[in-house]
């Protein structure tokens, strides 16, 4: 049995939260504000819930700024620019803007296409000879109104983008070796890299670079004198604030250092204050004029502007325009956006049928305040809860409400009833007040966009909650009050007590096959170390590697990795756990210290001979059924550790050999888990054990990644000095 097993060759995950998609869906429909409600009560009332939240979420400091009737009717900094002296924000406190920055580079296009120089669906190699895609039919067909929906089939390309290392022109030619993960127009999937040769384009188009275009036809018509192209004139500007993150475990708040993207610009580079964003508000709410009312864009490409392009949604309630979500509201169209960067969070939002919007800046990375502020702005300047709040039928509320498991995080889903409606509540995250569609389904508000739940079966028993997501769905089986799973839970009657289903196969007995299949006990403990180098493939990601990875036991595991792009090398990254502590440090983020349950799976992963003795580390281990991975049988067994995190392995039937892992990466900043999942294949024998030399490490964030070795070696010399921390270098 490898002890490998327990995790990916190269553990190597990034939580992507640069230019993370600000999506704030809808809030509860309202009725009309009462004619008694004062502009004055209505921007105290927004304040201090504001406020209040702020210092809840551990938010050094915030800039917001709000527009009426034309108007900037409030525009304010509350808390520090500056944590550590306590210097305040002010409205003019320069913050990055992230990926409201987009939008900025659509309206460049649109400029473009209004002087004849291009078309939105023209091809992008009428401007940028060497854009290419990697799928034929998507290379032939793609426009450049796709670049600015998010159409083109890819999903994130990331990587490459946040190590630094490559030009713009390199980086757009990544894009061309990712592979897709959508057919054109079959799906949209947020991406950055398309965004920034949208941006090229504009620049080729006007013979002007994007940094110098946005300013001079943007920026200085609308007076927005007080804005930045890029970390190195924000660093020049004297009221800037710095970037946080803040740690919900231990309540640190701590100092990033600026991320300059000037390579991916047009994706997310801006930097701008409440002031200055309430001017950028006043021109898309008057319909692209300026403040002298000249149109710096015409009626009909500004209505493409912010038109629905592609949906998000299956129903189009939640769609993307150029730059742009748009989504429903109470029967009225939001036009919003946000930013997400080391440090930073931003949101700009307007309803412009109703004059109104407003511009958040943020100084901590991907504060969940967006979520919540759009409601409080809209309920007190729009309307307020009334009748038409979402409620749902008695009979409904108690067939849905209880809990329900979601096994890739480890976790209980809950739904509660509260006035007359419903509550999903998400351990470590808002509650979410459920919208009802249609039937036993529902939206979930203060969720990103595209995320819904319906409940399973509709004859008024209910065994499931369908958890819907953009990049991925869920069936949550529903949890009995003892805690057990049943797949035919009654929501109206008393539950009688049922004889638990029997095992496919007891937890000892499949052990002690796995421990055969693997090579047997003796062959495994005599082996006392492994050297093992690999060469990987991240596909969606258009990134190569190769590294080597070291393990020792009783417990000591290193991994360092190479990673090229473009045939140039991008970046490197070493990880280590020494016995008691560990740590991941690339060449492109801070050194990312193990805490809590993060740290408690490595040193789990990282028991040379764990899989010898499976009783000894968890409270509880579950054979629970048979299942397919692919067109193999396999056992479904549920680990559950003391203080670490739950995961679910699939063991064949046949031979017993490990064939998929199912897991999560905790987080130790406060921030969602991201589930993964890992399948292993191409099992050789090596010195008597059984190890695979294909894996394949499935997550949102970094698509698939397939490790290959190339070669192993047993009881290698290695000085216990090599576990320990180290700072990678190209």
């Amino acid at each position: 049995m490898d002890p490998l097993r327990y995790k990916s060759l190269v553990t190597f995950f990034l939580l992507f939260a640069m230019f993370a998609v600000g999506l704030v869906p809808p809030a509860p429909a309202q009725t009309a504000a009462p004619a008694s409600v004062s502009i004055d009560s209505a921007l105290a009332a927004i304040e201090a819930k504001v406020e209040a939240r702020r210092k809840e979420l551990g938010i050094p400091g915030m800039s917001l700024a709000i527009v009426k009737d034309g108007k900037v009717v409030y525009s304010k900094g509350l808390g520090y620019k500056d944590f550590e002296s306590k210097v305040p924000v002010t409205a003019d406190t320069q913050f990055a803007i992230g990926s409201a920055t987009k939008a900025f580079t659509a309206l460049t296009v649109l400029m473009a296409q209004d002087a004849g120089k291009l078309s939105l669906d023209d091809h992008p190699r009428k401007l940028l000879p060497y854009f290419k895609m990697r799928d034929a039919d998507t290379d032939a067909k793609i426009t450049i109104r796709d670049l600015l929906s998010h159409s083109s089939g890819l999903n994130r390309t990331d990587l490459a983008m946040v190590t630094g290392q490559l030009n713009r022109h390199e980086l757009i030619q990544v894009a061309a070796q990712a592979k897709p993960t959508a057919k054109l127009r079959e799906k949209w999937q947020y991406q950055n890299l398309m965004f920034t040769a949208a941006g090229e384009i504009a620049a080729a188009a006007e013979k002007q670079p994007w940094e110098k275009l946005v300013p001079e036809r943007v920026l200085k018509p609308l007076g927005m004198t007080n804005s930045s192209m890029s970390i190195a004139e924000l660093e020049k500007v004297k009221d800037r604030s710095f970037g946080y993150t803040y740690n919900f475990d231990t309540k640190q708040t701590t100092r990033l250092p600026y991320r300059e993207i000037i390579e991916v610009a047009p994706a997310g580079s801006i930097n701008s204050s409440a002031n200055d964003m309430a001017k950028w508000l006043q021109f898309v709410l008057s319909g692209g004029k300026t403040p002298e009312g000249k149109r710096l864009v015409s009626e009909a490409s500004f209505a493409e502007w912010v038109k629905p392009q592609m949906n998000i949604t299956p129903d189009g309630k939640m769609a993307y325009g150029l730059g742009w979500f748009i989504q429903d509201w109470n029967g009225l169209k939001v036009v919003q956006h946000g930013g997400n960067i080391d440090g930073f969070n931003s949101l700009v939002a307007m309803v412009p049928e109703k004059n109104v919007g407003f511009v958040m800046l943020t100084n901590v990375s991907a504060s969940p305040l967006g979520n919540e502020l759009m409601p409080i702005v809209w309920q007190n300047l729009i309307g307020q809860p009334g009748s038409n709040s979402p409620k749902v039928s008695a009979d409904l509320a108690a067939q849905v409400t209880g809990k329900y498991r979601l096994e890739a995080a480890g976790i209980d889903l809950e739904v509660k009833g509260e006035n007359g409606g419903l509550l999903l509540v998400v351990p470590g995250q808002p509650q979410y007040p459920l919208q009802q569609t249609t039937g036993r389904e529902f939206k979930m508000q203060g969720a990103p966009e595209g995320f819904a739940v319906r409940f399973d079966p509709a004859d008024g028993s209910v065994a499931s909650m369908y958890l819907q997501q953009p990049h991925g769905n869920f069936t949550l089986p529903r949890v009995n009050a003892d805690g057990t799973i049943n797949k035919t839970v009654s929501a109206t009657q008393p539950q009688k007590e049922t004889a638990k289903a029997e095992p496919p196969i007891a937890v000892d007995e499949l052990m002690a096959k796995t421990i055969e299949a693997a090579g047997g006990e003796a062959n495994i403990r005599k082996i006392k170390s492994r050297v093992s180098t690999f060469e990987m493939d991240l596909e969606n990601q258009g990134v190569q590697g190769a590294g080597t990875s070291y393990a020792k036991a009783p417990n000591l595991s290193a991994t360092e990795t190479t990673m090229t792009a473009v045939g140039k090398k991008i970046a490197a990254v070493w990880e280590y756990f020494d016995g008691t502590t560990g740590e991941q440090a690339t060449t492109f983020t801070q050194s990312d210290k193990y805490t809590g349950k993060r740290l408690e799976d490595v040193k789990i992963g990282s028991d040379f001979y764990g899989p010898l003795d499976w009783k000894s580390k968890y409270k509880k281990i579950e054979v629970t059924k048979t299942a397919k991975v692919g067109d193999e049988d396999a056992y479904v067994v549920v680990f559950e550790p003391e203080a670490g995190s739950k995961f679910t392995e699939y063991y064949s039937t046949k031979s017993f050999l490990l064939l998929r892992r199912d897991a999560v990466i905790p987080s130790s900043t406060g921030g969602p888990s991201l589930p993964y999942a890992v399948t292993y294949s191409d099992y050789r024998d090596v010195d008597g054990v059984k190890i695979p030399f294909v894996t394949v490490n499935s997550s949102i964030s970094n698509g698939n990644i397939v490790t290959k070795l190339t070669s192993v070696k047993h009881d290698q010399a290695i000085e216990d000095s090599i576990f320990r921390p180290r700072t990678p270098k190209l």
